[in-house]
């Protein structure tokens, strides 16, 4: 997170707020089309893995509430960030 923002503040951006991402992604890779559709919660994550129990599923559900805990294992960081304006530079001629 420290470097993003480095990056972003030397690129002449002021930041308002920067943040990790809420997790939300409650899809499966192993999952009927059909299945996709009801997924609403966690809850319903863990129905679609007991129901079909492959390897990545069981992973995927176990890594959800580690991920939902520490905000750095995160897929995404969010920078909200507004450009300076610029200063006026006094010349002689």
């Amino acid at each position: 997170m420290k470097e993003v923002i480095a990056l972003i503040r030397e690129a002449g951006f002021d930041i308002i707020k920067a943040c990790y991402s809420i997790v939300n992604d409650l899809t499966l890779i192993d999952a009927q089309p059909e299945d996709y559709l009801r997924i609403q919660s966690f809850k319903d994550l863990v129905k679609i893995a007991i129901k079909k129990p492959t390897k990545l599923n069981i992973l995927r559900v176990a890594a959800y509430p580690i991920v939902k805990l520490i905000p750095s294992l995160r897929q995404l960081i969010v920078v909200a960030a507004k450009n300076r304006e610029p200063r006026p530079r006094t010349l002689k001629r």
